[in-house]
């Protein structure tokens, strides 16, 4: 089971820029690969971009500006941001303390741009990361030089408002759809004290939870451990899983990585088919595993 908190793993330096800590790497899992980013007080990061994998930050520390493509976006604490395939951004901090965010990586294929771990790929890209941030341009020797794709990021403000999901258990908030992405969907998922899901698994999705508040236990497998807030959680493909909570309400987000084809176009159209069935599993107390 691979639990782990936010702020402990593997410490790796970006050219004096930025300091990532490695709480899921992409050795780890099938398409999906999870840090702290940590940018220096008052610094212009370099513009770039990434043309085999989709990015989503949740801002943890600090404050700044992260621009994607044409769009600027103030951030602070608890926003979120999404930066697809292709798109130049840059993350300037403006604070007197470095800018922190969750960064979620979720790769287009499985070669995960051909780099065995994110130690390696920083090995490989912090030169020119150091080239772009002091010329200020995305294209310098050695960076992605194809053309800038055309699609926007997206920016929510505040990841405790969106879309309900009714699961009986549990309610999900929905920020991005799986229509608006390549490999994955994104959402908050909340338990209310004393609620166990139903057993399930998923064969075309691993999951990442980042624990925001309150507190319970969860389950992968014949593996349980209780978490907290700042502790990260990841889910394979096709394991058996759920989520217990105590006397209060446990709240985190939740990135699932489509690995394989799925029968369902939307989360909306996978919600109205699977719903009525988990929720009738939950209230029988039925423990067999379901989707």
């Amino acid at each position: 089971m691979i639990h782990r908190y936010y702020k402990e793993g593997q410490k790796l330096d970006v050219a004096g820029l930025n300091q990532i800590t490695v709480l899921i790497d992409r050795s780890e899992t099938e398409l999906t690969e999870v840090a702290l980013n940590e940018w220096h007080a008052h610094l212009n990061g370099p513009p770039h971009k990434h043309d085999q994998k989709e990015q989503v930050f949740y801002i943890v520390s600090g404050e700044g500006i992260v621009i994607v493509g044409n769009d600027k976006f103030n951030v602070k604490q608890g926003n979120l941001i999404y930066v697809p395939t292709g798109v130049v951004h840059q993350t300037i901090t403006t604070s007197a303390e470095p800018l922190g965010y969750i960064l979620f990586n979720i790769f287009n294929s499985k070669e995960k741009e051909g780099h065995a771990s994110f130690a390696e790929h920083i090995e490989k890209v912090k030169q020119t990361r150091r080239k772009q941030a002091d010329s200020g341009q995305a294209k310098v020797a050695g960076s992605e030089q194809t053309d800038s794709a055309d699609s926007q990021g997206k920016f929510i403000a505040d990841v405790f408002q969106g879309k309900k999901y009714e699961f009986g258990s549990n309610d999900t908030l929905l920020h991005i759809d799986r229509t608006e992405t390549e490999k994955f969907e994104f959402v908050v998922v909340r338990w209310q004290p004393g609620s166990k899901g139903a057993m399930v698994a998923h064969k075309e999705k691993e999951q990442t939870f980042y624990i925001l508040n309150g507190s319970g236990a969860v389950t992968i497998g014949n593996e349980s451990e209780n978490v907290k807030p700042g502790d990260i959680v990841f889910v394979p493909r096709n394991t058996p899983h759920t989520t217990e909570t105590g006397d209060e309400q446990l709240t985190y987000l939740c990135l699932n990585s489509i690995v394989d084809k799925t029968q369902d176009e939307s989360f909306d159209a996978m919600y109205r088919r699977i719903a009525p069935q988990r929720m009738e599993r939950w209230k029988s107390g039925d423990t067999s595993v379901g989707e």
